[in-house]
């Protein structure tokens, strides 16, 4: 049976509860990652924070508009949503849910930053935006168990605890990999 220790990473990029959103932000960005475990003052586990806590700081207070879903889906016939018999649609145009957005979108990491040069970002910090963790995996739960949890939850990560303390961390694409790869059947 294939376990949480299989397939979760050891090697664990962790931020303190008291670095601000812009830090946290350059964090996720160069570490190529989109949420952390945060440690608090004595480097005990706190919480978890990602790309979307940042994003939803970003819209506090806005008038936050997304320009695709609603307004492609709307504004063309179903007919042209099953394909394009001409070939000439542009490839945006299939894509009515709005799921990829434009490198230049503000809600793109380094567009976060640069959308917002001073206030909310420089004066919140991780401990306001991190969501408790009040559940965690053990690196012997089945890995079916573990999927079960994420999908129920709609979590996209949980921290693995050994004896209480952080051991590692385990995705829902650590999960796809893991089927991918076949190694759910051993």
């Amino acid at each position: 049976m294939v376990v949480v220790r299989d397939i979760m990473q050891t090697d664990i990029v962790t931020v303190p509860s008291d670095m601000n959103a812009r830090q946290l932000a350059r964090k996720l960005a160069d570490e190529d990652i989109s949420g952390v475990p945060v440690t608090d003052g004595d480097g005990e586990l706190a919480g978890v924070v990602s790309q979307t806590d940042l994003v939803r700081l970003a819209a506090r207070g806005q008038d936050v508009h997304f320009v695709g879903a609603s307004h492609r889906f709307e504004s063309r016939d179903r007919a042209d949503l099953d394909g394009d018999p001409d070939g000439d649609a542009d490839a945006g145009d299939h894509d009515p849910f709005g799921y990829f957005l434009p490198e230049e979108s503000a809600f793109s990491a380094h567009g976060l930053l640069d959308a917002e040069p001073q206030g909310r970002f420089d004066t919140t910090t991780v401990a306001e935006i991190m969501t408790s963790v009040s559940y965690s995996v053990t690196p012997d739960m089945p890995v079916q168990n573990l999927a079960d949890y994420l999908a129920r939850g709609r979590i996209q990560r949980a921290v693995v605890v050994e004896n209480g303390r952080l051991v590692g961390i385990v995705t829902a694409i650590d999960v796809l990999r893991a089927v991918a790869e076949g190694n759910l059947l051993r």
